[in-house]
């Protein structure tokens, strides 16, 4: 599925978070999706050189990337033929819906912990529900997502392909389960 590609960048954040996770790509691949790095050559404070993005979306989500120069064993990356390792920061928390925007998925991405060894970030619960109505008229859940932002776009793919089905999407904290369709009597 294709992220959202209505984003901003900018240069200026009004918050702050902790690092939330780390995924390795290549810089060239990152660029052609967001543009070259608002900053370059940063320093660390004690793990090297960096490069910074701050991309604001229009759904409010604001990320903050930092690709590193250096990789496994503090060796510099060659950003033309190794990935490099980029840093998550956000304003918000929903991993699911950050990798969405980022074009990562959450299963490449490894996360921050505190002290104490607790994620920085927790899996929120999926609060949308992509529903369909087939051509037989009956409704079905085709999937259950923590962000609206993917489930529009995963409708719009669906509707794209120019069958019958009618999709829409269901807010959980105001619908009943979609299993109410799968009801068993005793």
């Amino acid at each position: 599925m294709a992220a959202i590609t209505d984003f901003l960048v900018v240069t200026e954040l009004t918050w702050t978070s902790p690092p939330l996770a780390v995924f390795e790509a290549m810089a060239a691949t990152m660029e052609a999706r967001f543009g070259p790095p608002s900053e370059r050559d940063l320093d660390s404070n004690g793990v090297g050189l960096f490069d910074a993005l701050c991309v604001r979306f229009s759904c409010g989500l604001e990320v903050g990337l930092s690709r590193f120069h250096l990789g496994a064993q503090l060796r510099t990356v060659d950003p033309a033929t190794d990935p490099s390792r980029f840093e998550i920061h956000a304003n918000q928390r929903d991993l699911a819906h950050i990798g969405f925007h980022l074009g990562v998925p959450i299963e490449m991405m490894s996360l921050w912990t505190d002290r104490d060894g607790v994620p920085q970030v927790m899996a929120p619960p999926n609060a949308v529900i992509v529903m369909r109505t087939g051509d037989d008229g009956n409704d079905a859940e085709v999937t259950r997502l923590t962000n609206r932002c993917q489930a529009a776009a995963l409708v719009s793919e669906f509707e794209a392909r120019g069958h019958k089905q009618a999709y829409w999407i269901e807010d959980t904290s105001t619908s009943p389960p979609a299993s109410r369709w799968n009801t068993t009597v005793r």
